[in-house]
């Protein structure tokens, strides 16, 4: 919308080229104060008082600190730059919702989880304003609401969220040394195929076109892989056999505790000494585990339930199931999935695991801007 005033009098502008600053203020009467306005809709009285001074040589700062509604710079500017004296009319038809209507609707959307849930339809019955709900979209629409697709995150309780905030302010001013020395590990559950959403190019009516379909499987085979990581060097990585079974205390300290003890000891060896990260599972939090890494002179970090943001390694699995998703086809045999999966662990490189470790400092931080709630990461 562009405003402009029209060409006065030359009785109502006066320039006074020559006359000091200081003097000026003098010759301006004092303005009445007036209501301040959003945005940059000023009243055709204001954009006068702001045309007059600007015309007589006024600064934006002196006329932003003169005007009783100290209208912004922007204002300013706007009105400086345009023709028309008064703003032109709004076309459209009118919002059938009143501005209290729309306040109180998006106080009812953003008041609770049920609430952001509901549809469109929903709303209009339970709001009662007596419309449908295509004027309940329109409204949401100009306040810059949208239906997307709730992000998933693992739930934070209220002692979680004070341990992850806590955990998170202990470690944010940590030195690339210190994030050198963790272990990070993790297991992850690797399925063949697509993993992520599915977009297509279509025209209307072409919903049901075998090419703007994605065949939906049941059963998909899958693979459970454990892996690790320090600094910017990859560790070992374990392809849980299908005989092996679930990963509980026992095959974890039977399968994996002893790769992990091996690997610290000769990375000790070399003068690297590591501590290890690894979450609250079950496997890992038994007592018996704890037992195991302890007696085996292995250092354990604290970690936060809940917290996968934290680690960094969860972003090394999707960096292979991109991999996977991106190179070999759906339906795999178990062999021909446990080579793609040792593919993908191959194909990270050093790179990637020097970047997670750089994004450490910023990940800590989102969790403290978040009061210990949930993060991007």
């Amino acid at each position: 919308m562009s405003l402009s005033l029209p060409v006065l009098e030359p009785s109502v502008f006066y320039r006074f080229p020559s006359t000091p600053l200081p003097q000026l203020a003098s010759l301006v009467p004092p303005l009445a104060p007036t209501k301040a306005t959003r945005s940059s809709h000023t009243t055709r009285d204001q954009r006068r008082d702001i045309r007059l001074l600007y015309e007589i040589g006024w600064s934006y700062k002196q006329i932003h600190d003169y005007l009783p509604f100290h209208p912004t710079y922007e204002q300013i500017k706007y009105v400086v730059k345009s023709s028309q004296a008064t703003p032109k009319k709004k076309t459209g038809r009118r919002p059938i919702l009143t501005q209290a209507q729309v306040e109180d609707l998006v106080f009812f959307v953003c008041s609770s989880t049920q609430n952001r849930r509901m549809s469109f339809s929903q709303l209009a019955t339970v709001m009662n304003f007596g419309v449908k709900k295509d004027a309940i979209r329109s409204a949401l629409l100009r306040e810059g609401f949208h239906r997307r697709l709730a992000m998933r995150k693992p739930p934070i309780s209220e002692k979680n969220q004070k341990l992850r905030k806590a955990w998170a302010e202990e470690h944010v001013k940590w030195t690339m040394d210190q994030w050198y020395q963790i272990l990070w590990t993790d297991e992850t559950w690797i399925t063949g195929g697509r993993h992520t959403r599915t977009w297509v190019t279509r025209r209307p009516g072409e919903e049901w076109h075998p090419t703007c379909i994605v065949e939906r499987h049941q059963r998909k085979k899958g693979w459970m892989f454990w892996g690790c990581f320090h600094g910017h060097t990859k560790g070992p990585g374990i392809f849980w056999e299908k005989d092996w079974g679930s990963i509980n205390q026992e095959s974890y300290c039977q399968r994996t505790v002893p790769i992990i003890h091996g690997y610290i000891e000769m990375m000790r060896r070399e003068g690297i000494h590591l501590v290890l990260m690894q979450d609250s599972a079950p496997g890992h939090a038994a007592g018996d585990t704890k037992q195991d890494l302890a007696e085996r002179g292995i250092i354990v970090i604290f970690w936060p339930p809940f917290s996968p943001d934290l680690n960094p390694i969860e972003r090394v699995w999707h960096i292979m199931k991109n991999y996977i998703q991106d190179n070999y086809p759906e339906n795999l045999s178990y062999d021909r999935l446990r080579a793609a999966v040792k593919d993908a662990w191959e194909k990270v490189g050093e790179f990637e695991f020097r970047a997670l470790i750089e994004s450490m400092p910023a990940r800590y931080q989102a969790v403290i801007d978040a009061d210990g709630l949930f993060t991007k990461y």
